[in-house]
């Protein structure tokens, strides 16, 4: 027979926190408790309404940075940290009070030191999460407050609170059922789905954080250093999963047998999944894709901004919009890339002009039109030629040389206004097409 606690356990363990709670010092220390907290967050209230009021600038400066994804100044990280460290600090004094008084008339304090030990942590916490946004956009650290840290803070706190009354350990080997002759505990189902979660997360992050670190500091590339960085994050869940398995203590044999009843599944049912994270699995390998190039699949422009396993995430240059294609698609389509192994990109514009102009002068006006915008390339070096004589006019090609492929249009307008100006300052005629008409009377007589 097994020694491990059933849930039998558990209940006894309920009953005996309901003796607890039914105490009158425990119920005493749990309404000041309770009532210090509403006191603090009324002053927290309070002290921000006032900051609001007074640094009208804090609100604007808040909502530009969450807009722009930008960090905070650290004066502004300093006066969002003003409530939080009033209602504390009262709480904690209050507290600190009430817990001397107790200890002299001999009356139990431990959910009081309780109580303060989590208020320090917590305070602890704030300093933390708001400490983050001198480095990290605010954005990101709203998202990973809500995402990691929050949930780590109140696992902490659950944790100290049934620690009071509960033996943790013990509970946490409580078997839940039998499967496959492996006992499922609480432990197990807690670290194959909360730690498992946390992980994921964590890789997440430190993938962000290595990006940010390396990628802004030195000159990498940072689309082959994003693909690289994806392949190391799902390499590092693929190995969080399989010690998690490992840790619980699954059955091999029964895990063999779900895998290869799976593994039909996927033959018949998920073969364009599959064949899906196959080909994603093969365009990280390859870094023929990679995030930040500019593709064109479809008839239209697009900037490659996610590489995944299973599809690939781009946003369409033209309206702004994202797609997000399967990555069997871009091994079966065709597929054009303007930043495979160079982002610059060439563009030409075809100017017609009078035959009466000097041809060799069009060609000096028109260089120096395009050589004066700040987004030409000066190497290589912009181009001017004749190349056609033209029914009406004499036909020119300028070809110029972009960083990247991103504002070609907008560029190429520029220049075109630029020139429409040039020539009408330099009486230079752009001629509209001419055609002859030549009338023939034939007038015959009787």
């Amino acid at each position: 027979m097994s020694n491990q606690p059933d849930l039998t356990f558990l209940v006894d363990q309920i009953t005996k926190l309901l003796i607890f709670l039914a105490r009158s010092p425990v119920q005493i220390q749990l309404v000041v408790i309770l009532i210090s907290i509403v006191l603090s967050h009324g002053l927290s209230y309070g002290v921000s309404k006032k900051i609001l009021q007074q640094f009208k600038q804090f609100k604007i400066s808040l909502d530009k940075a969450l807009k722009e994804g930008t960090t905070l100044a650290p004066y502004w990280c300093g006066l969002g940290l003003i409530p939080d460290l009033v209602g504390r600090g009262f709480n904690l004094i209050v507290l600190t009070l009430v817990q001397n008084l107790f200890t002299t008339q001999g009356w139990i304090t431990g959910l009081l030191s309780t109580a303060i030990q989590l208020l320090w942590v917590y305070l602890f916490y704030r300093v933390f999460s708001i400490g983050l946004c001198l480095f990290v956009p605010i954005h990101r650290v709203k998202e990973y407050k809500f995402y990691f840290f929050r949930p780590i803070f109140i696992l902490y706190v659950l944790r100290e609170i049934l620690s009071l009354f509960l033996d943790i350990n013990q509970l946490m080997q409580v078997e839940v059922i039998n499967l496959f002759n492996s006992p499922i505990t609480l432990e197990a189902i807690f670290i194959s789905t909360v730690g498992l979660y946390l992980w994921i997360v964590a890789v997440s992050i430190l993938q962000y954080v290595i990006l940010q670190i390396i990628v802004d500091k030195t000159e990498l590339d940072s689309g082959a250093f994003q693909a690289s960085l994806i392949l190391i994050r799902y390499f590092l869940i693929g190995l969080g999963i399989v010690i998690v398995i490992g840790y619980i203590g699954f059955n091999p044999t029964a895990f063999a047998a779900i895998t290869g009843g799976l593994s039909v599944g996927i033959g018949f049912g998920l073969k364009e999944i599959f064949s899906d994270l196959i080909s994603g699995i093969l365009l990280l390998f390859e870094g023929s894709l990679r995030p930040g190039d500019i593709i064109e699949i479809g008839g239209e422009s697009s900037e490659v901004k996610k590489v995944s396993i299973r599809a690939t995430t781009v946003q369409v240059i033209r309206d702004n919009s994202e797609k997000i294609i399967p990555n069997q698609l871009l091994f079966t389509q065709e597929l054009k890339t303007m930043t495979g192994s160079d982002r610059r990109v060439r563009k030409s514009l075809i100017v017609g002009v009078s035959y009466d102009c000097n041809p060799q002068d069009v060609i000096e006006i028109l260089l120096e039109i395009v050589y004066q915008h700040r987004e030409v390339l000066n190497d290589p070096a912009p181009l001017v030629y004749l190349i056609n004589f033209g029914e009406s006019s004499l036909d020119f090609e300028i070809a110029v040389w972009l960083e990247t492929p991103i504002g070609g249009k907008r560029i190429m307008s520029e220049i075109s206004c630029e020139i429409w100006k040039t020539f009408a300052d330099k009486n230079i005629e752009i001629p509209y097409p001419q055609r002859d008409l030549h009338i023939r009377s034939d007038i015959r007589h009787n």
